[in-house]
């Protein structure tokens, strides 16, 4: 989706002063076209995280496509399971263990999917900070018919993913979804949701399964307030 300038400072709650300096001091990124400035949500989205810049309501509405009141994280990591000691020295064998563990569908192939999650992580890293990796693949169409899932896993030992903030990776939140959509419904969530103190509290002590689930549940209801 395509945003303007307008739409980026009503969602952040800004004003034109700091969206410039977004743009100039923290590589926001944007295309400028006759005199006019131009974001796409997905890569706006991704760089709010990498730089911490808080995601309100109305930023998350740009992203989802979602009806109000409609959960999305809790049921994708229902489908996609919680995982602890998830072992592997170099993000490459971490991707493979992670897909020897998800609950692929029986026509979606391990290897080329391993391939595409490798290449999304040349393009740029999916480490957000805080320990923290979202892999996912970059043309989610290819997963057509699938049910969309997050795969929560905890590593056996921190990980180097090349994150921004210099810290080894800990937990990953891998996203499969079977829609461009979808998949950015999904992204945008649970950027919001890793915002919330229960979340990110139960996450830091590697609660069981149904804490997790409940945390998550609890911070998506907070989306459901009127923006």
């Amino acid at each position: 989706m395509q945003l303007t300038f307008r739409d980026i400072e009503q969602a952040f709650k800004i004003e034109e002063k700091t969206l410039y300096k977004w743009l100039n001091s923290k590589g926001m990124p944007a295309v400028k076209a006759n005199d006019q400035y131009y974001f796409n949500s997905v890569e706006v989205l991704e760089w709010a995280l990498k730089c911490r810049i808080p995601l309100t309501p109305g930023a998350l509405k740009l992203c989802e496509k979602t009806r109000s009141g409609q959960d999305v994280i809790t049921p994708a990591l229902a489908n996609g399971g919680i995982y602890f000691g998830l072992q592997g020295g170099r993000s490459e064998e971490v991707l493979e263990k992670v897909l020897d563990h998800l609950p692929l569908p029986a026509n979606i192939a391990k290897e080329p999917l391993k391939e595409m999650l490798l290449s999304r992580e040349q393009v740029g890293t999916t480490g957000i900070g805080n320990g923290i990796a979202i892999p996912h693949v970059k043309h989610p169409v290819v997963l057509a018919g699938m049910e969309p899932m997050v795969g929560l896993f905890f590593l056996d030992q921190a990980v180097d993913f090349s994150s921004l903030d210099g810290e080894k990776v800990h937990t990953l939140f891998v996203i499969l979804s079977s829609s461009f959509k979808g998949h950015l419904s999904i992204l945008s969530r649970l950027a919001f949701c890793l915002q919330d103190e229960g979340v990110k509290e139960a996450l830091g002590r590697r609660a069981n399964r149904e804490e997790i689930l409940a945390s998550f549940q609890v911070a998506e209801s907070k989306t459901k307030r009127p923006i």
